[in-house]
């Protein structure tokens, strides 16, 4: 987002937002409120969806995620309305999450994808690899250890090659366990050691106590599936000394969950319960059944573990209860999801439907509206792109300029209906030339025309400027008020050939193609008044087109110019 496009408080709000981003949660939603009150009162999609991804972001590192969600589906069609793609991969990235993190890893599939096409399309690699990680992350939820692997590891290759990314450590040690988990579910320890041996070693110094946690469950881990209990619990000693109550659990629920496993497994009731209390606190939080139905499965092993049928039994009908929650959370993410679809898909549609009409203004106002040729600002643009592609490759470039013998004569004697009739023959006729490839014709204003040619010797633009003369010719249209012998519409061609060099710009060919175009007018306009008509005939073409090469003396450019199809 450019923020230059706003007024200097907006400026600094957002800088102020940017600047609280993760640390000052409370503050951060609050100029979020204000920005995007500002921007609904200027209409401002841009400053609309920022404040609510960010104020998403926001809940979502707070735990809110009832919020959180909110958020994210709202600020989509902000973002969709004006093609914000980096910001859409994001919160489609993020809702992913969201949807895997509520038992539904096919709509958390679907939210990837939708971020993978947005970074393919529009060539977002520094956001591609986070969908990769977390696709993985799904894969391994769904036990298809193979899939993650692959997700992972492009993940993992595009954050080695970027050392420079923000929270490097912290993405390298979450892919790290990620490939680490991989393994060791398939019971692969050599692989499994090696990933937490470069956790240990590349990324654990670098991170805050807080972050350490993803270290510390898959080292639990790791060393209760080897047998190797003091390893495994000191890994546990740390995690008790660094779990945090503000960790976004979101980012380490799975690992977490595996940890509490392992006490319970240990039959660890010291250990389990006040960790479990403490996971359970920041589930409900977040106010995700499926989080809170999977640490009721933990209480439920662990009563039945201890022979507790009391405690059992109260869990097994709050597990059944959070069921019935989670079927009516479900339809609510179906019905959100049908409706946000619903939405997009006739956003779409209008912006598709606007973006034709876009073409169809933009074509209209690059057309010249008689002859349909692309108009002098067309050219313009054309010219610059062609000049510079003739430059790179160093090829030959030709451009010609051409205008209709006493045209207003014709005007002035046959009327202007019928004046238009020949610029529109002339201009179809011009229009023909491309069918050879890298020749682009326009019409420059009134009755003169621009032909480029790209890619060509200067004798074969000349010849191809032949080929126009005899067509032109061929249709013997009558002109009765010309001053040449043949009494029918002919034309007059300036060309100006060059390959471009370093201190060439595309102007000084127009202007050289026009001056020879002069020259021609000259040596007509002395004919005529010393009394010499001149020679249109069909049999004369060679002669009218002429065959000379001469060099312009100023810097040595190569010119093919039309010698004798002049008029006063």
């Amino acid at each position: 987002m450019d923020i230059t496009l706003y007024r200097t408080d907006i400026q600094n709000l957002i800088i102020e937002i940017q600047a609280n981003r993760g640390k000052d949660p409370e503050k951060t939603i609050a100029d979020c409120d204000r920005l995007e009150a500002f921007g609904k009162e200027t209409k401002e999609d841009a400053l609309i969806g920022f404040a609510r991804f960010t104020r998403g972001e926001t809940f979502y590192l707070m735990n809110d995620m009832a919020n959180f969600y909110h958020e994210m589906l709202t600020c989509l069609e902000p973002f969709e309305n004006i093609k914000e793609w980096g910001y859409l991969a994001m919160a489609n990235n993020m809702l992913g999450i969201m949807s895997l993190n509520r038992g539904n890893p096919p709509f958390a599939m679907d939210y990837y994808m939708k971020a993978m096409r947005y970074c393919r399309e529009y060539k977002l690699p520094d956001l591609e690899w986070m969908v990769h990680m977390n696709m993985g992350n799904l894969y391994l939820h769904v036990s298809d250890f193979d899939r993650a692997r692959e997700h992972l590891n492009v993940a993992l290759a595009y954050i080695k090659a970027h050392p420079d990314q923000e929270d490097y450590y912290r993405s390298l040690t979450a892919i790290y366990s990620g490939l680490g988990r991989a393994d060791l579910n398939q019971q692969e320890f050599d692989g499994a050691g090696k990933f937490l041996r470069a956790m240990e070693t590349e990324t654990r110094d670098h991170l805050e106590d807080s972050d350490k946690i993803l270290v510390d469950c898959f080292g639990a881990k790791f060393y209760y599936a080897l047998g190797k209990m003091d390893r495994c619990l000191e890994y546990v000693a740390s995690i008790k000394e660094n779990f945090s109550d503000r960790v976004p659990i979101m980012d380490v629920f799975d690992d977490v969950y595996e940890y509490l496993e392992v006490l319970l497994d240990l039959n660890d009731g010291e250990d389990f319960f006040p960790s479990l209390i403490r996971v359970e606190k920041l589930t409900k939080q977040t106010s995700v059944r499926f989080l809170e139905r999977r640490m009721v499965d933990l209480r439920i092993k662990w009563y039945k573990k201890t022979d507790d049928y009391e405690n059992y039994a109260k869990e097994a009908v709050h597990y059944y209860e959070l069921e019935q929650l989670m079927e009516q959370e479900n339809h609510m993410m179906i019905n959100n999801m049908l409706s946000l679809r619903d939405s997009l898909h006739d956003l779409a549609e209008i912006n598709r439907e606007v973006e034709k009409k876009n073409q169809i203004l933009k074509k209209r106002s690059e057309s010249d509206a008689l002859t349909g040729l692309p108009n002098r600002f067309a050219l313009n643009e054309y010219a610059d792109e062609v000049f510079a592609r003739a430059y790179k490759n160093g090829t030959g470039l030709a451009v010609e300029i051409l205008d209709i013998d006493f045209f207003k004569e014709y005007n002035d004697n046959y009327g202007h209906p019928e004046g238009d009739k020949v610029i529109r023959f002339i201009a179809d006729t011009i229009r023909d030339m491309e069918k050879y490839p890298g020749v682009f014709t326009a019409r420059y204003g009134g009755d003169e025309f621009v032909i480029i040619y790209e890619g060509y010797s200067d004798w074969q633009g000349f010849s191809m400027a032949k080929e126009l003369k005899k067509n032109i010719l061929s249709k013997k249209i009558t002109h009765e008020y010309t001053r040449t012998k043949t009494k029918l519409v002919t034309i007059s061609q300036g060309i100006f050939w060059s390959v471009p060099q370093a201190d060439d710009i595309i102007w000084n060919y127009l202007h050289a193609a026009d001056q020879q175009l002069y020259r021609v007018k000259t040596r007509s306009r002395n004919s005529i008044m010393m009394g010499r008509s001149l020679d249109r005939s069909d049999e004369s073409v060679d002669e009218v087109v002429g065959d000379k090469v001469e060099i312009l003396p100023t810097n040595e450019l190569f010119n093919i110019e039309d010698r004798t199809e002049e008029d006063a």
